[in-house]
């Protein structure tokens, strides 16, 4: 039996880069930056205290564009900051004014593995995870190296700065939702690269998902199907977006020219921290922060080892991959550069 496309007010669902509240009826939004729209959207909503931290947020944004790498991540730290305050303002979730993370630097040689990142229970960072439906990690430690491991925008820095670490995403193609013909049964699917299709992929795609053929193209789809009614529309939306969530879990987008998602592998040692993008990227740069106004001597020496590349990409790109993602959860609309970063 065949299948086809699922639509919503006429238009082909795919992925949403929102975890919390996904618009699928509205159109993406191409922008070559969200300030402005996201500005203007806060206003028209009556949002003054999330337009303030917005505001706060993109100037901070535009002083790190003119700082070198060893001071930008103060700003920018600031920028995710206060662009997190204007997330947590616009959905009435109220905060302390702590950040809600810390660091410190074990001793013994310049290594990512030696800056660690404390969670704790309160403040701006754990906000976040709480509005998100996250774990707050209260009370945890993990590594700069562990959490840069984790962010697909970084990754191919991260696997050629670290020879033989295990690479942890697959990218996606062309990603869609599917209705089995005259069914009420639907599910997420992808086309994937022919050179993925393995018995090692098939194993660490488990658990939830499943390889198939269909004549000379490979495609990846989730086991876990949902029901999908056009006689019931709103009820269908509202299954749809709790399973469209548990998805994106798992499916993470890279913001730039029509997104680009990537499956997260299920690997020793992923299960330890499961966080989305957004709390990954905050607490990171909460670190460099630290070094940044406290030791920045030590921050340095980052740039003379061999993870210095590393670094820098992240230290370039993380804002901009900061701020279109929080343009999404604050509005609910998915948001497309018109050119890649």
């Amino acid at each position: 039996m065949g299948a086809h496309r699922l639509h919503i007010a006429g238009k082909t669902v795919r992925l949403h880069s929102s975890l919390q509240g996904p618009d699928f009826r509205t159109q993406r939004v191409l922008c070559s930056d969200p300030w402005d729209f996201v500005s203007l959207w806060l206003k028209r909503n009556h949002q003054k205290d999330a337009s303030f931290y917005w505001d706060q947020a993109r100037h901070f944004f535009d002083a790190s564009v003119q700082l070198p790498e060893l001071s930008a991540p103060l700003t920018s730290y600031y920028c995710f900051l206060n662009a997190t305050k204007a997330l947590l303002s616009s959905k009435r979730v109220s905060f302390t004014e702590s950040h809600g993370v810390g660091g410190r630097s074990e001793q013994g040689r310049t290594s990512l593995s030696n800056e660690l990142i404390d969670f704790q229970g309160g403040g701006i960072l754990p906000s976040l995870c709480k509005l998100l439906g996250e774990p707050d990690n209260a009370g945890k430690t993990f590594t700069l190296k562990e959490v840069f491991w984790r962010m697909p925008f970084i990754h191919r820095a991260f696997c050629l700065s670290y020879q033989g670490a295990t690479e942890l995403f697959i990218p996606l193609n062309g990603n869609c939702f599917m209705r089995k013909d005259n069914s009420k049964e639907a599910w997420f699917q992808a086309e994937i690269d022919r050179r993925y299709i393995n018995a090692h992929t098939q194993r660490v795609v488990q658990p939830g998902f499943e390889f198939f053929q269909v004549d000379k193209k490979y495609f990846i789809r989730r086991k876990r199907r949902f029901r999908w009614s056009g006689r019931d529309i709103e009820n269908s939306i509202t299954q749809f977006t709790v399973y469209h969530k548990q998805i994106r879990r798992r499916i993470i987008p890279i913001f730039s020219s029509e997104n680009r998602w990537y499956l997260k592998k299920s690997v020793a040692g992923h299960e330890k921290l499961v966080n989305s993008q957004l709390v990954l990227m905050y607490a990171a740069m909460h670190r460099l922060s630290e070094l940044s106004r406290y030791d920045p001597i030590s921050l340095a020496k980052h740039f003379n080892v061999n993870h210095n590349w590393l670094l820098s990409e992240f230290i370039r790109t993380s804002p901009a991959q900061f701020v279109y993602g929080m343009a999404s959860e604050i509005t609910g609309l998915e948001f497309i550069r018109p050119d890649a970063f």
